[in-house]
């Protein structure tokens, strides 16, 4: 059994866990489906369809989606926590990374698409402080 506990791979200023890379890889023709998630209390991780409730509660019922430009992937997240504030919107729950096909069914990732949300959280994450305590956000705007 192999051992990724302490296995990244570095591209520019990226890191992608190699679990996240191995999980993936591991997928091809099972049939399984794969998010990705991540949240204030959590790393990017790779989950099963069958998870995303565990993590966003809402996730196909009332949570929205916003599409990652350019791409198939829509950012889904709990709308009760978004938080305005000086004109811009912030994500600060779980968000769940999912792919659609032409249908509009969700369908596995790839790793070049956890890539492609890794560059757009290193541009759009940001921490705001309130009362001396930190909040890890996304910002959506």
């Amino acid at each position: 059994m192999n051992d990724y506990s302490n296995r990244i791979i570095r591209s520019e200023e990226i890191t992608i866990d190699v679990r996240i890379c191995a999980a993936l890889a591991a997928n091809r023709g099972s049939g399984e489906v794969y998010l990705a998630a991540i949240a204030p209390d959590m790393e990017l991780t790779v989950i099963t369809l069958d998870e995303a409730p565990d993590i966003l509660p809402c996730f196909e019922e009332d949570d929205a989606c916003l599409n990652l430009p350019n791409t198939s992937l829509l950012l889904c997240y709990n709308p009760a926590q978004v938080l305005k504030m000086g004109g811009k919107h912030y994500l600060t729950g779980p968000v769940i990374l999912v792919r659609t096909n032409m249908d509009g069914e969700v369908i596995s990732l790839t790793i070049d698409e956890v890539y492609l949300f890794q560059k757009y959280l290193e541009s759009h994450s940001i921490t705001l402080m309130a009362d001396d305590q930190k909040l890890p956000c996304i910002c959506i705007d």
